[in-house]
């Protein structure tokens, strides 16, 4: 797992629960890596699923809501550090198209070696974008929390509905997003 993630989770960590609690995360998970991460550098998967389980009992959250969470904090930071031009994606919908084809293939570029999640995109007419999500990490939880962090970014309000899950045997996840108005003066 690309290492900006990790990165981004010790910045959640210590700026809502402090830095006792990260470094106690780090001691009751003791990861691979020792904690020591940098944002291209590539680390285990299980490292991540440790500290999320770890997490959620100290934090008394449920393993989805913390990943949700951590979804819509890590929205702002991926977007800051994107290595590509985002100012011509003016509202939320663009931005989700736009996902594979303009965002992961610049992270391709500058991180060969990231393995991405990939999606699939169904316009349904209504005003709904229906997006599958394919993943071998089935972080669909934090895909969740990316949207409703991208939706924030652009001022809108939406409902996600996830109707498949690759949780409950599926292949991929489906969500339903229904795009319900902007928000103003946000």
């Amino acid at each position: 797992m690309q290492g900006t993630i990790f990165t981004i989770l010790s910045e959640m960590v210590i700026e809502n629960m402090g830095m006792e609690c990260w470094n106690d995360l780090l001691n009751k998970v003791s990861p691979h890596s020792k904690g020591v991460y940098t944002s291209g550098a590539q680390y285990q998967d299980s490292e991540l699923v440790d500290m999320v389980k770890e997490l959620s009992l100290q934090s008394e959250l449920p393993i989805n809501t913390l990943l949700s969470s951590f979804g819509e904090y890590m929205f702002e930071k991926l977007y800051e550090q994107s290595p590509t031009d985002l100012s011509s994606l003016t509202n939320l919908k663009d931005f989700l198209l736009a996902i594979d084809s303009v965002i992961h293939s610049e992270v391709k570029r500058v991180h060969p070696n990231a393995y991405l999640p990939t999606f699939e995109y169904h316009d349904e007419g209504n005003g709904d974008l229906i997006l599958h999500y394919y993943s071998k990490r089935k972080l669909c939880y934090v895909a969740i929390g990316l949207i409703k962090g991208a939706a924030k970014k652009f001022s809108e309000e939406i409902t996600i509905l996830h109707p498949v899950c690759m949780h409950n045997g599926s292949q991929h996840c489906e969500f339903i997003i229904q795009f319900n108005e902007r928000c103003h003066d946000k």
